[in-house]
């Protein structure tokens, strides 16, 4: 890709991330829906230009009126269901139009060559800005190497200083890619931890009230639509002849001409696979530049959440407030940790030592960053009790450390190619586990035992049983309710769960949806044996 047109889809991909995240955060869906579609369709017109134009098939050029009438529809009608169905055919629409530009072929395509086109913007949209960033990558100064003439001083200062361009260039690209992840995690921490944001508010000393807690959510909605905004833009400056189904001509083959029969899908997703390499340079710069501020929010984590220094005087909390603020958000940064060393192996044609040290040192850091999560949740969970929420948190940070080692290990020997395999069965198998346990009657348990033995709360922990949401869990906690209803200490949650148990008990014996065979469940069969046995 041209640096030019790569620099134009990146400013225009940022500009519709800013765009999105003005119209669409805190707003229903209306006439933002509309302005997103148009903005996108003429940003693919910018990029694609009048080579995108005539590359279009005519028989396609309803694709985007369509989609611009479909998105107005979101100001018309109130029916969530229906907006929703409005604004994913105006998606795909629009992202079809865009395909269009570059080459490809809808109205008059073959069943198959839809279906390929379909899975090559599904492709783009994912890749994102890979492509964009390889078209940036290519060095300024080529054009002096190529232009210099003999040895002249003026020659040889030019010289010297193409060198050093091109030695920094890698660094400068990394410490680019780096800026926007260090806004997201650094947002995402001082969100999750309060003398972290103090530090961070006193070492940038702005005389602007910035909300670090929401610049996270910000940065996440201007990134993640700059990126796939990018991927779809670089579909419309594709300047290919056809975008799926059409043949590649021998001489125009990537790489010769034995794959004459190859279809333009594949041998666009060779290019691609070649082209958006990120260098060993630059994703040791990301992985550098983030360990630093992992380490800063572990030191902190070392001193006052573990170590237990002075937090009252350093922010004015308590060391139990302290402790239970901010754990989900350090789960966050500890999936996006993960998912950023990965995708940074896979990237990179080569790896380097360098990387590889940076990569391992990032993922010890999450552990402890994952370990100041796990702490936080157990003070929640020891004052508040157990809900299903955080039990499911809890499995999730199990999850996460196991898939720490379990990365580290894949990096470490080089097969992170089979990382989503392994993590896809430790997911499979988490969710059997879960099965197994079954997380309402645990939490029923659990918070049951509680108000019976009011010494399992902790100092300053909320005693009693929160009975609207033990009564809320359904049937699979009517069993221990059931159990313990007698022998609790407050005659109102007696009461209120005696009532529960005997609205269950009609619904069980009188609901026609839940008395035929079709409906038999193991877990509703409990509840009938423990009511009948009360």
């Amino acid at each position: 890709m041209p640096r030019a047109t790569a620099a134009r889809i990146l400013l225009l991909a940022v500009a519709g991330g800013i765009l999105a995240d003005i119209v669409v955060p805190g707003n229903a869906a209306g006439l933002n829906a509309p302005l997103l579609v148009a903005a996108l369709l003429v940003a693919a017109l910018l990029v694609a230009g009048r080579d995108g134009l005539r590359r279009m098939d005519p028989a396609d050029a309803w694709l985007a009126p369509a989609a611009l009438a479909l998105a107005a529809m979101a100001a018309v009608r109130a029916d969530p269901w229906l907006v929703t169905a409005d604004l994913l055919l105006a998606a795909a629409l629009a992202a079809g139009s865009i395909a269009c530009l570059g080459g490809g072929r809808v109205t008059r395509g073959l069943v198959p060559q839809v279906l390929a086109l379909t899975a090559g913007v599904i492709a783009a949209a994912l890749a994102g800005a890979a492509e964009v960033l390889a078209g940036l990558r290519r060095a300024p100064v080529a054009a002096w190497d190529a232009g210099a003439g003999p040895a002249t001083s003026g020659g040889g200062i030019r010289d010297r200083l193409g060198r050093r361009l091109r030695r920094a260039a890698p660094v400068l690209r990394g410490l680019v890619i780096a800026v926007p992840l260090v806004v997201v995690f650094a947002a995402l921490f001082a969100s999750a931890d309060a003398v972290f944001d103090r530090l961070a508010r006193q070492a940038l000393d702005w005389r602007l009230d910035l909300d670090l807690a929401g610049l996270a959510d910000r940065s996440l909605v201007v990134g993640l639509v700059a990126w796939l905004a990018a991927g779809l833009l670089a579909l419309a400056g594709a300047r290919l002849p056809a975008l799926a189904g059409a043949r590649w001509p021998a001489h125009a083959m990537p790489g010769g001409g034995p794959d004459r029969g190859r279809s333009l899908g594949a041998a666009r997703a060779a290019v691609m696979a070649r082209e958006s390499r990120l260098g060993t340079v630059e994703a040791a710069t990301v992985l550098v530049v983030l360990d630093a501020l992992f380490a800063v929010f572990v030191v902190l984590q070392l001193a006052y959440l573990f170590g237990g220094r002075d937090t009252p005087a350093a922010v004015g909390l308590t060391y139990a407030e302290y402790a239970r603020r901010g754990f989900f958000e350090l789960v966050a940064v500890a999936v996006l940790a993960g998912s950023l060393v990965v995708a940074l192996d896979l990237a990179v044609g080569r790896r380097s030592v360098g990387q590889l040290a940076a990569a391992l040192g990032l993922l010890g850091l999450t552990a402890v960053v994952l370990a100041s999560a796990l702490l936080r949740l157990r003070l929640y969970q020891d004052a508040y009790g157990w809900t299903e929420l955080r039990f499911v948190v809890l499995v999730a940070i199990g999850w996460l450390a196991a898939a720490v080692v379990v990365t580290s290990v894949l990096l470490a020997t080089r097969r992170t190619r089979w990382s989503l395999h392994v993590l896809g069965i430790m997911v499979l198998a988490t969710v059997a586990g879960m099965n197994v346990v079954g997380p309402q009657a645990f939490v029923a348990d659990r918070n049951l035992e509680r108000a019976l033995d009011p010494s399992l709360v902790p100092p300053g922990g909320r005693t009693g049983l929160d009975t609207p949401y033990l009564s809320s869990l359904g049937d699979e906690a009517v069993p221990a309710v059931a159990r313990a209803v007698d022998r609790l200490p407050d005659p109102a949650d007696r009461v209120w769960l005696e009532r529960f148990l005997d609205g269950r008990a009609a619904e069980l014996r009188e609901n026609p949806t839940l008395l035929g065979w079709p409906a038999w469940n193991l877990a509703r069969e409990r509840a009938r044996a423990a009511l009948a046995d009360r």
